[in-house]
């Protein structure tokens, strides 16, 4: 139930979305010479903040400002606070300020994914974010988790957590803290019911999965594993099925990604399948390439 006044503002339960922190945004961040804000008060955490409102009320996708924010100048912001070889020159300030923009990313995937249609581009976005091998991620490998999380979902019960061995593996806290942040906001429950609906393209798939792909050794395989194993037989037998006729589908350019996040999650939980995964994925470029279908023939020679 929005109401405008006379200039267009909204009122009530409505928001607007802070259009003027968005063009300063796109002006600090869609740069070469960039700067990126990453205080709550700043245009990234307004903006941040803003689209998560409008998540919740299902508005995010209709209101212009905030969808060319979530496409556009978002995804780059944390492509450049992530990934870039700057990152190592920042100072502890600048590194926690990051960490709560993160949280902030992960509060919006979280409320978005509840919705239809599935989120693609924001999976992406928080692929990254769950990304332990990035440059943020690396640099910070060290910390410990900003909350204890067993007094949140109880002993043993995280979705996230660092590895016993301290000689096995950096802690990660802060990459652990992010995947039970989003548990906590049931972004992992919206995702397994999505996995569960009849009707799901491939491509929503494997967006669906990527993000856990990415950070699969830091999951709790207790609490995980049973969420995931159905998606991971359910897919390898999908791509055993698919037949020559279906090849020309542009849907199916999505298989590849689809298996190497499944790979990655059988790393985790299936050892046992990796071999079988990495033939299907061999076996499926094979036939794409023998394929008379152009397109099929491009996307198989890509992944090669």
């Amino acid at each position: 139930s929005q109401k405008n006044d006379e200039n267009g503002n909204c009122s009530g339960e409505g928001i607007e979305f802070p259009t003027t922190n968005l063009y300063e945004l796109e002006s600090r961040v869609l740069t070469d010479h960039w700067s990126i804000p990453y205080k709550r008060e700043e245009s990234l955490g307004k903006c941040l903040i803003a689209s998560t409102y409008l998540a919740r009320l299902g508005l995010s996708d209709s209101d212009e400002n905030c969808k060319r924010f979530m496409d556009r100048c978002m995804p780059e912001a944390f492509k450049k606070l992530l990934t870039s070889s700057a990152v190592h020159k920042w100072g502890t300030e600048i590194h926690e300020g990051i960490y709560n923009m993160l949280m902030l990313l992960v509060d919006l995937v979280a409320e978005r994914v509840k919705q239809d249609p599935i989120p693609v581009g924001l999976l992406g976005v928080l692929t990254m974010a769950f990304n332990p091998d990035n440059e943020y991620h690396f640099k910070n490998r060290m910390k410990v988790c900003q909350r204890n999380w067993a007094e949140v979902f109880g002993e043993g019960n995280m979705h996230a957590v660092s590895p016993i061995s301290t000689f096995q593996k950096e802690p990660h806290g802060w990459l652990v803290d992010l995947v039970n942040r989003f548990a906590e906001l049931g972004g992992f429950s919206a995702i397994q019911s999505k996995l569960n609906s009849e009707d799901i393209e491939l491509g929503a798939i494997s967006a669906l999965v990527q993000p856990f792909g990415v950070c699969a050794e830091y999951l709790n395989s207790s609490v995980v594993q049973p969420m995931l194993d159905p998606v991971i037989h359910k897919m390898i037998k999908y791509v055993q099925n698919v037949e020559e006729k279906d090849l020309k589908d542009k849907r199916l350019v999505s298989i590849p990604e689809l298996l190497s996040g499944i790979k990655l999650l059988c790393m985790r939980f299936q050892p046992d399948l990796v071999t079988a995964v990495d033939d299907l994925r061999l076996d499926i470029l094979l036939r794409m390439l023998k394929s008379p279908h152009f397109s099929a023939k491009m996307n198989s020679l890509k992944e090669v």
